[in-house]
């Protein structure tokens, strides 16, 4: 069971096939494999913005709560 099974899960970023990663040979005769981070997903393997929504969802509630004022008697 996924801690994940009862949420929205994200989107896979399209580029990196959610690694995070994405390879290419470079070099005079292509035979150097090298691996970079993901430009599309930052790294994440997640399409940004789904990530960022669930950023902003996340802070959107804590501000919420933090806006609510405390009622006690005197």
């Amino acid at each position: 069971m996924s801690f994940m099974s009862n949420e929205k899960r994200e989107k896979v970023c399209d580029i990196c096939s959610g690694t995070g990663q994405v390879s290419f040979f470079q070099g005079v005769s292509r035979f150097l494999l090298s691996t970079e981070e993901c430009d599309a997903c930052a790294g994440t393997g997640y399409q940004l913005n789904s990530v960022m929504e669930k950023i902003k969802n996340h802070r959107a509630g804590k501000q919420s709560k933090r806006g609510m004022k405390k009622t006690g008697s005197k």
